[in-house]
C-alpha cells in the first residue's frame, strides 16, 4: 500500500505545475527565445504581447495564411488564456491550431518576425513544454543555426525518448551535428517515425517548404542507407528479416508522400530514398515493379527528370528486361522522351532501363496500332544510347515483333508499312547501319520469311549472294537504283548466249547474274513473271530439248536466293511441266533438285517442290511412255547437264521406268509429310533405299514402299553421281544427309559409291572451297564435315584416306578438311572394332608426337592429341601404347664391339652419353602416354598395374640419366597406381586376393620419397603407400619407417590443403597396422615407434603452425592418447626447450583431452622425468636420449621436460574441469584424486632428490605449484598452511606467489572463502614479523596488499593490524629498498580501504616516508621507484586525510618536491611529483595552502626555476580551486607573495646568481602574471584597489633613490604586469589608468637610453600605455587633465628615434593616443608637440616625425588634415630635406594626404 501511494504522489508531483510554488512559476516565465531569462521573469503578458503581435502581423504581411491566427491564438482575449485551466478537449483544440501556425511557420524561422511570434506561443501557451514534438521538430531543419540552441536552453528537463539524443546538447546548450540527427534517425525508430508523421503532416495541410523538405529528404536518405547497411549482420535469415523491417516502417510513409502530387520537392525526396532501398537491399522484381509504378503515378513535369532518373536506378536492379506495360504505357506519354533518356544515361548509367523499355514498347505494338512505341525505338536507335550488344538485341527484338504481325487486317497492314519503313531506315543509317545489319546476320531469323511478312525486301540488294563480278555488280546496282524496274534490269539482257549450254555447268556464267537479278525484281508479280520466262535468252520453246532454260530455274530454287525468288522458280518448271504435251520426255534429272526443294528449311519452297514432283510423276503416265522407242529414250540433259565434261559423262541414269517407280513408289506417297517435315525425305531415302534394320524395314512394310534390291542400287548410284558431279555444294550436301544412314545396298557400301566425292573435294584448294562456300552462304565446316561423312567405321579404306588427309599423302592439305577429317575420326572412334581402334590409335599418337612435320601441319597434331583425350581407351590400346614406352638403357649410343675394345674409360664415358633429343622424344611421349592413362580411369584396369611399376622404374633411370626429377611423370605414374590400388579397398578379401602383389615394388615409393625434391611426387607416394598398406600391408610395412623419417624433411612441411590430406592418410592408414605389427614383435609399442615420433617432433618447427594442431592430434588418437601423448610431449619438450610457440601448442594439445586423460598424461610424462634422472634408465634413454657421459646433460634433459609440466597443469581448462570433476562424488572423482595423489607424491620425492640442483629444484616447485593452483581456494588455503612453515624460503615464496595471483584473479567469491582468506592475514603477518627471508616479505606484503584490497572493508580491525606491522621497523623501516618501497604502495592501498582508520599508522609511518623521500632525490643516483612509492603513500592521505599534511609536515614536503623538480629523474617520476603538488592544491585548505606558499617562497628560490615554476603552481591550482571568499579573506598573504614575485627580478640581478637567466625570469613573470590575473578574478574593487595602490608604491618609492638599478627592475616586473593587467580587463580597468600617469611621465621624462635595464623600462612602459589607450571607451584620455599630463612627455619620446625602437612601438601608441583623445584640441596641441620634431637637427628624429605623421593620417583621416595649413609649410621644407629618406618618406606622406583628400597638393604647397 505504502509503495502504491508513494508511486501515486511520484507522478502527482511529476505532473504538477506548481500553482502554488511561486519561485517554480517564476522560472517558468522566464523561459524565452529572445530575452535572457532575468529579463523575461519580469515581463508581463501585455508587455510580450505587444512586442510578439508586431512580428505576426509583419509574417501576415508576407503570407496572408496567417491571419486566420488573429482570431485565435493572437488575439487580445489569448492573454488571459491559461492552459492550466482549460479542459482536456479545449487543449486537443489548441493544440491543433498550434500544430498548424508552427507547421506554417517553419519556413520563416530565420526571419525576426517569425522568431517574435512563435515567443509568444512559448510565453502564453508554453508550446516547450505542452507541444514540445512539434516544436522541435519545426526548428530541427535549423539545427545548426543560433536560434537552435535558444530552443534547446527552454525545453523541458523530463524530455521523451523520441529526443533523448539531445540531451548532451541541451546540457551545453550547443548545436546539435548533422551526424547526431542521422545517428538518431538510424537508430531511434520514434524519432524516425515522428519526424515522417510530421512532414507528412505539414505537406498534406500545403504548409511544406523548402528547408524542412531538404532536411528530410537528406536526413532520411543517409539513415535509411545506415538502417539497410546495420541489417547485413547476421545469419542469412536475420539479414532478411531486418531488411523486411526497414522496408515495413519505410514503404507506407513512401506511398503517402507519392500520392501528393502537388508537393514536387518531397516527391523528389521519396525518389532519393527509393534509390538507396534499390540500392541497399535485396529486393524482389514484384516491389522494385511496385516502386516503379509508385514514381509515375503522379509525376508532374516539376519531377520528370528527377523521376526518369530514380526508374533507371530501379529498373538496373530488376532481373526481368522488359517493363511492365503500366509503366512502359505512362513512358511512352511523356514527349522528347529518347532526348530525355539520354540526357540522364550521359550522368548515371540506364541501359536497363531503356532497353527493357524498348522491349515493353515492341510487346505494345502487337497489339495496338498507333502507339509511339515504334518511333521511340528508332530514335534510341538511332541516339546509339546503347552500346553495341544492347542496340543487336533490341533490333532483333524488334524483328522478331515485326515478324509475329498480321497482315490480314487493315491495323496489321499499316503496322507492316511502318515496321518495314523503320527496318529499313535503321539498316541503311549511317549511325547504326553497320551495327543492324551485323545483328540481322547474326540473327536466327529468317529473312525470307520476315520479307514476306513485310513484303518488301530488308536487305539491300548489293548484299544478296549473286555469283558476279564486282564490276557487273556495281553496275547494275547503280543501275538498280537509277531506275529501279524489271523494263531496266532486262533492257541489258542479251538476245542470245552461245556459250551457255547449262547454267548447271562447271564453268562460269556470264549471264546468270543479271537474269537471277530481274527474275528477284518479279518473282513477286506474276504478270512480270510471265515476260520474263518468254526471254529469247531462255528459249523456252527449246526446254525440253536443250538444259539451258530447266537449268537456271534449278540453279536458282537450289542457290541461297530470297523465299520468294526460289519459290517462284519451283512454281514456274512445274507450271511448264503440267502444260506439257503428249510427247515422251525423261526429266528425271530435274529429280535430285526436287528433292532438295523437299529438304529446304521454308516450307514455302518445300509445298512448290511436292507440286513439281507431283508434275514430274504426271509426265511418266503419259501413254506415250509405253511405247518401246520411249523405253530408250535419252533423258533430258544427258548429254549436257553439268556441261560438256566429264562431269556429265560420269552421271548414272535411270530408265524411264525405274525413275517413274522411284517417284511414285517411294516419294509420290509421303509427300504430304514432306512437306510439313523437311528431315522427312531423308527417313524416305532411308527407308527405300538402305539396308535398313527390322524396325525400319517394319516402318517401310507398312508404308507400302518395298523396292527391288536393283532399282535401290540402281537408284543409289544415281543420287551418288549427282553429289559426285554438281557444282553446287548445296546440292551436294542436302543429298548425302538424305544418304547418310545408308551405309550399304546389298553388297556395295555407301562409301563405295560416295568415295569420289571426298577425292575429288580434297582435290580441290582452300580459295576455291571458301569462295563457293561464301557464293552460296554456307559453313565451310559444314561442307568439309559433309564430305569426310561419306567414310564409315568399318570402311578401312576410307580410314586410311582420312588418315592420308591429315597426312597430306591425299588432297591439297585444306587446313578445314584435315580438321574435318580429325572431326569424323572421333565420331567413328565408338564403332570401330578393336583392331582398327588399336591402329587408330598408334597413328594418332604418333602423328601428335612427330616432330619431323612440316611447320604448318605441327599445328594439328594437337587435334590427334585431342581425339586421344577425349575418346574412351580400352585396355587393348593402352596397354599397347604402355608396352611401347621406350626405356632408359635403349637411350645410349652404343659402339661397335670392336671400337668399345679400344677406348678408354674417359672415352666410354663419353660414348656411353644419352642422346639428348632421343632421350626428349622418349620424356615427351611417356608424358603423353601417361596422361592418357591417368584420364582413362585407370582403376577400371587393375592390368596395368605392372606396366606402370615398370615404367616408375624406367623414370628413375631416366633422373639419373639427365639429372632432372621428372616430377610431373613421376606424380601422373603413382596417381594411375593409387587409383588402381583405391579400386581394391572396398573389395571383399576374396577379390583383393586377384590383386598382382608381385607387381608391386615398395623399394621404388620409398625412392620417391627420399629422393625427389618435389611436394607433389612425395605426397602422391605417401598416399599410394597407404592405400598399399590396406590392400597389402606386407608388401610395405619393412619400408615405412625410411619414409616416415624423410616425411619429417618434407611433406610435414608442406602449407596446403592436400599435403595436409597426405599426411592424414598416411597417419590412419599406415600406422596403425604398424603398430599391431611392433607389438606383435616385442610388446613395446612405445620403444618401438619412438623413430616415427621422434619424425614428427623433429618436423614440428617446419609444420605450418596452422597445421600442428591438428597433425599431431591426428598422430596421438591414432597411436593411443594415454599411451603415446607423454611421450610426444616430453621429446617436444626437450627438443624446444627454449620455444615459447612449442609449450604454447603443448597446452592447447594437451587441453583438449578429458581431466583423467590429461592427469595420466601428466603422470607418465613425470615418471619419465624422474626415469631420465635414475643411473639405469629405461624408457628415457629410448625418448630423450641424454648423454651418460655429461651429467650435465642429464640435468639439461630432465629440466627441459619438467619446465613444460606446470604449464601443463596450470592450464585454465584443465582447472575447471578438475573442479567439476571432484566436485562430483563417483568413481571417476576417486580414481582423480588418486591419480593426483600420485602426481602430488611423485613431485615431492622429485623435489627433495634434486635440492642440491637449484634449476632442476626450482622447477620441481613450479610443478608443485601448479599442482596446487588446480584446487579451489578454500582447498588451496588450507594445503598451503603446512608448506608456508616449511623452511624452505624459496618454496614460501613460490607458495606465496601463486596465493597472491589467485587472490588476484578471484572475480566474486562467497561469504564463506572470503571469511577463509581475511583469517590467512594473521599467517602471513607472522610472515612479516618472523622471516629473515626479504623476497618472503615482499611475497607476503603483496598478499596482503591484494586482500585487503578486495576483502579488507569487511574486517577493518585486521587490516589496520597489517597496516601497523607493515608502516613499522619490519616493512617501512627495513633496509631493503625493495621491501621499503611495496610497504609504500601497500599503505597507499590500505588507506583507501581504512580512511582515517589509516591514522595510528602515521605517526611512524610519515616521518619515515619523509626519509626514503629525502635518500630517493639526494645522492648521485636517484631512486625513482622509491620516490614514486613515496608519493603514492602521501597522495593517498592528502585524498583521505589532508588535515594531516599541514605545517611541518607539508613544509617538509614542498621542500623536498622542489629537491625532487631539480633532482634529474625520468618522467614518471616528475609525473608522481606533479600530481601530489595539485593533490596539495585542491585538497589542503587555502589559508594552509598560501601560508605554506609564503613560508617556503625563499626556499623555492634558491632551488631554482623548476622548483619555483612547481611552486607557482601550486598557488595557480589553489586560487583556481578555491572560492572567492578565501581568497579575499587571504588577500594580504596572496598580495605578500606576489610582492615577492615581482620583486624576484631585482634580488636574483643583485644577488649574482646564475640560477636564472633571462628566459627564466620572464617565463617566471609570465606565471605570475596569469596567477595575478586569476587573483584578480576572484576579488572586487574594493579588495584589489589597494593592493594596485600598494604595488606600484612598492616598486616606485620603497626602495632608496640611490637603488636607481633596483628600482628599474622592480618598475619593468611591475609594467610587465600592467601590460598583462590592461590587456586582459581592457575597458574595466581604464580608470586605474590615473595611478599610472604620474609614474609614467617620471619614466619618460629620464633618461631612458643610459643602460639595458631603462630601455626595458622603457619598452614595457609603452607597451603597457599602448594597451591603455586602446581600450579606452569611457573617454578617459579626453580629460585635458588626463591628455596634457602625457601627451607633451610621450611625444618628447621622438628625440629618442637614435637610440631607442621609437617606429615599432612609439609611433603606434602616440597613433593610439590621438585615437583616444578625439578633440580638434587635443589634436592640435599633439600636432604642434611633432611639428616641432619635423625641423630637429637629427635626421633620424626628423624622420620618426614623418613617419609619426604618416601614421596619424593613415589613421585618423579627414578628422586630422583639419590641422592641414599647419602642416603645409613643415611638408614644404622637408621636400627640400637633406637626407633621402626624410624626403621620401614625406614624399609618402604627400600621397597619403592626396589620396584621403582627393587633390593634389602641389597648389597649396606652392
Amino acid at each position: 500500500m505504502t509503495s502504491s501511494l508513494t508511486a501515486q504522489l511520484s507522478q502527482i508531483a511529476a505532473n504538477s505545475t506548481n500553482s502554488l510554488n511561486l519561485k517554480a512559476q517564476r522560472t517558468a516565465h522566464s523561459r524565452s527565445l529572445i530575452f535572457e531569462p532575468r529579463t523575461a521573469a519580469n515581463q508581463d503578458f501585455d508587455t510580450i504581447y505587444q512586442i510578439c503581435i508586431e512580428g505576426f502581423q509583419e509574417i501576415c504581411l508576407l503570407d496572408s495564411r496567417f491571419s486566420g491566427f488573429s482570431r485565435s491564438i493572437f488575439s487580445e482575449q489569448s492573454k488571459t488564456q491559461d492552459r492550466t485551466q482549460m479542459t482536456a478537449g479545449q487543449n486537443r483544440e489548441l493544440d491543433d491550431v498550434l500544430e498548424s501556425f508552427l507547421g506554417l511557420v517553419g519556413g520563416k524561422l530565420l526571419l525576426t518576425p517569425a522568431v517574435k511570434a512563435v515567443e509568444w506561443l512559448v510565453r502564453r501557451f508554453r508550446i516547450h513544454e505542452q507541444n514540445t514534438q512539434s516544436l522541435l521538430l519545426t526548428f530541427l531543419p535549423y539545427h545548426t543555426t543560433p536560434i537552435f540552441s535558444s530552443v534547446l536552453s527552454i525545453l523541458p528537463s523530463n524530455l521523451s525518448s523520441t529526443f533523448k539524443f539531445l540531451q548532451p546538447y541541451i546540457r551545453s546548450l550547443t548545436n546539435p551535428p548533422r551526424h547526431a540527427l542521422i545517428h538518431a534517425a538510424t537508430n531511434n525508430k520514434t524519432f524516425t517515425a515522428a519526424t515522417n508523421s510530421y512532414v507528412l503532416k505539414v505537406s498534406k495541410a500545403r504548409h511544406h517548404h523548402h528547408a524542412l523538405l531538404s532536411f528530410w529528404a537528406s536526413i532520411m536518405t543517409e539513415a535509411v542507407a545506415g538502417m539497410l547497411d546495420s541489417a547485413r549482420s547476421g545469419r542469412q535469415d536475420v539479414q532478411r528479416q531486418s531488411e523486411e523491417d526497414v522496408l515495413l516502417r519505410i514503404l507506407p510513409v513512401l506511398n503517402e508522400a507519392l500520392s501528393m502530387k502537388k508537393v514536387p520537392e518531397l516527391r523528389a525526396g521519396c525518389y532519393m530514398l527509393l534509390t538507396v532501398l534499390a540500392k541497399k537491399a535485396k529486393l524482389e522484381d514484384e516491389v522494385l515493379t511496385g516502386m516503379m509504378e509508385a514514381v509515375i503515378i503522379g509525376w508532374t513535369q516539376d519531377t520528370l527528370n528527377a523521376g526518369l532518373l530514380c526508374l533507371a536506378v530501379l529498373a538496373q536492379e530488376r532481373q526481368a528486361a522488359k517493363l511492365p506495360k503500366r509503366i512502359t504505357k505512362e513512358l511512352l506519354k511523356v514527349e522528347n522522351l529518347a532526348p530525355e533518356l539520354a540526357s540522364i544515361h550521359e550522368r548515371h548509367r540506364a541501359d536497363n532501363f531503356i532497353l527493357g523499355l524498348v522491349f515493353g514498347a515492341l510487346d505494345r505494338l502487337e497489339k495496338i496500332d498507333k502507339s509511339p512505341g515504334l518511333e521511340f525505338v528508332e530514335n534510341i536507335l538511332e541516339a546509339k544510347i546503347l552500346d553495341d550488344c544492347q542496340a543487336a538485341l533490341a533490333f532483333k527484338s524488334l524483328l522478331l515483333t515485326a515478324q509475329n504481325i498480321e497482315t490480314k487486317d487493315i491495323i496489321g497492314s499499316v503496322n507492316r508499312i511502318q515496321f518495314a519503313r523503320v527496318i529499313k531506315r535503321l539498316i541503311n543509317s549511317e549511325s547504326v547501319g553497320q551495327t543492324m545489319m551485323k545483328a540481322l546476320q547474326d540473327s536466327s531469323i529468317d529473312l525470307d520469311l520476315l520479307e514476306i511478312k513485310l513484303q518488301t525486301v530488308v536487305r539491300p540488294v548489293e548484299t544478296l549472294p549473286i555469283e558476279a563480278s564486282k564490276d557487273e555488280i556495281v553496275q547494275d546496282t547503280v543501275s538498280s537504283k537509277s531506275q529501279d524496274s524489271f523494263e531496266t534490269a532486262i533492257a541489258t539482257l542479251p538476245i542470245r548466249t552461245p556459250d551457255e549450254v547449262s547454267f548447271l555447268s562447271h564453268t562460269k556464267s556470264h549471264v546468270f547474274t543479271r537474269l537471277l537479278y530481274a527474275f528477284t525484281l518479279i518473282s513477286t508479280s506474276p504478270s512480270d513473271l510471265v515476260r520474263f520466262v518468254d526471254l529469247p535468252i531462255l528459249r523456252k520453246e527449246m526446254a525440253f530439248k536443250e538444259s539451258l532454260y530447266f537449268s537456271f530455274f534449278v540453279r536458282v530454287w537450289c542457290g541461297p536466293y530470297p523465299i520468294t525468288a526460289r519459290a517462284a522458280a519451283l512454281q514456274t518448271v512445274a507450271q511448264l511441266l503440267k502444260g506439257v504435251d503428249n510427247r515422251p520426255v525423261d526429266l528425271q534429272a530435274l529429280l535430285p533438285a526436287a528433292l532438295v526443294g523437299l529438304a529446304d528449311s521454308a516450307k514455302r519452297i518445300r509445298r512448290a517442290a511436292a507440286e513439281l514432283v507431283v508434275s514430274l510423276n504426271s509426265i511418266y503416265h503419259f501413254t506415250g511412255f509405253e511405247t518401246k522407242k520411249s523405253k530408250n529414250l535419252k533423258p533430258w540433259g544427258y548429254d549436257d547437264i553439268y556441261g560438256h565434261g566429264d562431269q556429265t559423262k560420269n552421271v548414272k541414269w535411270l530408265s524411264a521406268e525405274e525413275a517413274s517407280k522411284l517417284l511414285e513408289q517411294a516419294i509420290l506417297p509421303s509427300l504430304e509429310e514432306c512437306v510439313l517435315d523437311p528431315k522427312h525425305i531423308e527417313h524416305i531415302i532411308e527407308t527405300t533405299i538402305g539396308q535398313t534394320s527390322n524396325r525400319r524395314r517394319s516402318d517401310a512394310k507398312a508404308s507400302n514402299v518395298e523396292l527391288k534390291q536393283s532399282l535401290r542400287l540402281a537408284s543409289m548410284s544415281f543420287l551418288s553421281s549427282h553429289v559426285i558431279n554438281t557444282p553446287i555444294f548445296l546440292v551436294k550436301i542436302r543429298l548425302l544427309d538424305m544418304l547418310q544412314h545408308v551405309e550399304k545396298v546389298g553388297s556395295t557400301s555407301r562409301t563405295k559409291l560416295l568415295f569420289p566425292v571426298l577425292e575429288e573435294s580434297a582435290s580441290l584448294d582452300s580459295g576455291e572451297v571458301s569462295a563457293q562456300c561464301s557464293s552460296e552462304q554456307i559453313d565451310v565446316q559444314v561442307y568439309e564435315r559433309h564430305m569426310t561423312a561419306v567414310v564409315t567405321a568399318g570402311d578401312k579404306t576410307g580410314l586410311q584416306t582420312l588418315q592420308s588427309i591429315v597426312t597430306g599423302e591425299v588432297g591439297t592439305k585444306r587446313p578445314t578438311l584435315i580438321v574435318a577429317a580429325f572431326s569424323r575420326l572421333r565420331e567413328l572412334w565408338p564403332s570401330m572394332r578393336m583392331d582398327v581402334t588399336v591402329s587408330v590409335a598408334q597413328f594418332l599418337l604418333d602423328y601428335s608426337l612427330d616432330d619431323t612435320l612440316a611447320a604448318n601441319s605441327r599445328k594439328y597434331q594437337e587435334n590427334a592429341m585431342d581425339i586421344l583425350r577425349n575418346v574412351q581407351l580400352n585396355i587393348d590400346v593402352l596397354s599397347s601404347f604402355v608396352s611401347q614406352l621406350p626405356a632408359a638403357t635403349e637411350m645410349q649410343e652404343k659402339p661397335p664391339a670392336a671400337k668399345r675394345r679400344r677406348t678408354s674409360h674417359e672415352e666410354m664415358l663419353a660414348v656411353n652419353s644419352p642422346d639428348m633429343k632421343q632421350m626428349k622424344n622418349s620424356i615427351l611421349k611417356i608424358g603423353v602416354v601417361l596422361e592418357l592413362v591417368d584420364s582413362s580411369k585407370p582403376e577400371k584396369y587393375p592390368h596395368l598395374l605392372r606396366g606402370l611399376f615398370q615404367v616408375l622404374g624406367e623414370l628413375q633411370h631416366y633422373k639419373t640419366q639427365i639429372g632432372s626429377e621428372l616430377g610431373y611423370l613421376q606424380q601422373l605414374v603413382l596417381g594411375s597406381l593409387l587409383s588402381i590400388c583405391d579400386s581394391f579397398k572396398d573389395m571383399q578379401r576374396t577379390q583383393i586376393s586377384k590383386f598382382e602383389q608381385s607387381a608391386v615394388r615398395a623399394d621404388l615409393l620409398t625412392d620417391c620419397v627420399r629422393t625427389t625434391s618435389s611436394p607433389q611426387v612425395q605426397n602422391a607416394a605417401l598416399l599410394l603407400v597407404a592405400s598399399l598398406s590396406s590392400v597389402a600391408p606386407e608388401l610395405v610395412l619393412h619400408s615405412v619407417m625410411p619414409i616416415f623419417t624423410f616425411m619429417g624433411t618434407t611433406v610435414l612441411r608442406q602449407d596446403d590443403e592436400y599435403s595436409s590430406h597426405v599426411i592424414d592418410q598416411t597417419i590412419h592408414q599406415v600406422i596403425p597396422p604398424l603398430i599391431e605389427s611392433l607389438r606383435k614383435q616385442s610388446g613395446d609399442a612405445i620403444a618401438g615407434a619412438a623413430e616415427l615420433l621422434l619424425s614428427f617432433v623433429a618436423a614440428f618447427e617446419h609444420v605450418p603452425s596452422h597445421r600442428r594442431f591438428r597433425l599431431f592430434t591426428s598422430l596421438a588418437e591414432t597411436l593411443g592418447v594415454e599411451d603415446f601423448a607423454f611421450a610426444l610431449l616430453a621429446m617436444l619438450a626437450e627438443k624446444y626447450a627454449s620455444d615459447a610457440e612449442v609449450q604454447n601448442f603443448a597446452v592447447e594439445f594437451a587441453g583438449q583431452f578429458t581431466s583423467e586423460t590429461q592427469f595420466i598424461t601428466a603422470k607418465k610424462y613425470l615418471d619419465l622425468a624422474v626415469d631420465t634422472l635414475q643411473p639405469k634408465r629405461t624408457l628415457s634413454d629410448i625418448l630423450l636420449s641424454p648423454n651418460d657421459n655429461e651429467a650435465h646433460s642429464v640435468h639439461v634433459v630432465a629440466l627441459n621436460v619438467l619446465r613444460l609440466l606446470p604449464r601443463l597443469l596450470s592450464s585454465r581448462r584443465l582447472v575447471s574441469r578438475v573442479g567439476r570433476a571432484l566436485g562430483q562424488e563417483d568413481i571417476d572423482a576417486a580414481r582423480l584424486r588418486d591419480i593426483f595423489s600420485d602426481l602430488l607424491e611423485t613431485t615431492l620425492g622429485l623435489a627433495d632428490n634434486v635440492r642440491e640442483n637449484k634449476q632442476l629444484h626450482g622447477a620441481c616447485a613450479n610443478v608443485l605449484e601448479s599442482l596446487l593452483g588446480l584446487l579451489s581456494t578454500t582447498q588451496f588455503l588450507k594445503s598451503i598452511e603446512g608448506l608456508i612453515d616449511r623452511p624452505s624460503h624459496e618454496l614460501r615464496r613460490k607458495v606465496l606467489k601463486c596465493l597472491d595471483a589467485r587472490i588476484r584473479d578471484e572475480k566474486q567469491v562467497d561469504e564463506a572463502t572470503r571469511t577463509e582468506i581475511l583469517q590467512f592475514l594473521p599467517h602471513l603477518i607472522t610472515i612479516l614479523v618472523e622471516s629473515s627471508d626479504v623476497l618472503s616479505k615482499h611475497a607476503a606484503i603483496a598478499c596482503i596488499d591484494q586482500i585487503s584490497e578486495k576483502f579488507g572493508k569487511k574486517q577493518i580491525s585486521v587490516v589496520a593490524t597489517a597496516a601497523e606491522i607493515i608502516g613499522g621497523p619490519y616493512c617501512l623501516g627495513s633496509k631493503d629498498e625493495r621491501l621499503q618501497i611495496m610497504s609504500l604502495l601497500c599503505l597507499a592501498s590500505m588507506a583507501d580501504v581504512l580512511s582515517t582508520g589509516i591514522i595510528p599508522v602515521l605517526p611512524q609511518a610519515v616521518p619515515k616516508s619523509l626519509e626514503h623521500l629525502t635518500r630517493s632525490v639526494s645522492g648521485t643516483s636517484s631512486k625513482e621507484r622509491l620516490h614514486n612509492a613515496v608519493y603514492s603513500f602521501l597522495g593517498a592521505l592528502l585524498v583521505h586525510v589532508p588535515w594531516m599534511i599541514s605545517g611541518g609536515y607539508l613544509d617538509n614536503v614542498l621542500k623536498l618536491s622542489y629537491d625532487s623538480a631539480e633532482a634529474e629523474m625520468d618522467e614518471q617520476a616528475n609525473e608522481s611529483r606533479i600530481q601530489f603538488m595539485q593533490l596539495v592544491a585542491r585538497r589542503i585548505e587555502a589559508k594552509e595552502v598560501f601560508a605554506a606558499v609564503e613560508r617556503n617562497w625563499d626556499d623555492a628560490v634558491s632551488k631554482g626555476p623548476i622548483a619555483l615554476t612547481s611552486h607557482l603552481t601550486v598557488l595557480s591550482i589553489a586560487i583556481e580551486r578555491h572560492p572567492k571568499s578565501a581568497i579575499v579573506k587571504d588577500s594580504q598573504t596572496l598580495s605578500s607573495i606576489l610582492i615577492k614575485a615581482f620583486d624576484l627580478r631585482r634580488t636574483d640581478t643583485s644577488s649574482g646568481s646564475d640560477k636564472y637567466d633571462s628566459e627564466d625570469i620572464d617565463d617566471i613573470e609570465k606565471l605570475v602574471n596569469d596567477i595575478a590575473i586569476k587573483m584578480i578574478f576572484k576579488m572586487n574593487d574594493t579588495t584589489f584597489r589597494p593592493l594596485f595602490t600598494k604595488l606600484l608604491d612598492w616598486a616606485s618609492s620603497q626602495l632608496p633613490k640611490k637603488d636607481i638599478e633596483g628600482r628599474q627592475l622592480r618598475l619593468i616586473s611591475l609594467y610587465n604586469f600592467m601590460y598583462t593587467f590592461f590587456d586582459t580587463l581592457k575597458s574595466i580597468v581604464t580608470s586605474y589608468s590615473s595611478y599610472i600617469v604620474e609614474n609614467v611621465v617620471d619614466i619618460l621624462k629620464s633618461n631612458p637610453g643610459q643602460n639595458d635595464h631603462s630601455k626595458t623600462l622603457w619598452s614595457a612602459v609603452i607597451r603597457t600605455v599602448l594597451k591603455v589607450f586602446e581600450h579606452d571607451q569611457d573617454d578617459f584620455w579626453q580629460s585635458p587633465s588626463h591628455f596634457s599630463a602625457i601627451c607633451g612627455p610621450l611625444v618628447f619620446q621622438l628625440a629618442h628615434a637614435p637610440i631607442l625602437p621609437v617606429s615599432s612601438i612609439l609611433i603606434p601608441t602616440i597613433v593610439e593616443l590621438a585615437a583616444a583623445a578625439e578633440s580638434p584640441d587635443h589634436h592640435k596641441s599633439l600636432n604642434a608637440f611633432i611639428l616641432k620634431f619635423l625641423r630637429a637637427e637629427n635626421s633620424q628624429v626628423r624622420l620618426a616625425a614623418v613617419k609619426c605623421e604618416v601614421s596619424l593620417t593613415e589613421r585618423l583621416g579627414e578628422e586630422w588634415l583639419s590641422l592641414l595649413p599647419e602642416m603645409l609649410p613643415f611638408i614644404s621644407e622637408l621636400q627640400e630635406d637633406d637626407d633621402e629618406d626624410v624626403e621620401v618618406e614625406s614624399q609618402r606622406w604627400i600621397v597619403k594626404i592626396e589620396g584621403i583628400l582627393g587633390e593634389s597638393l602641389d597648389p597649396m604647397l606652392q
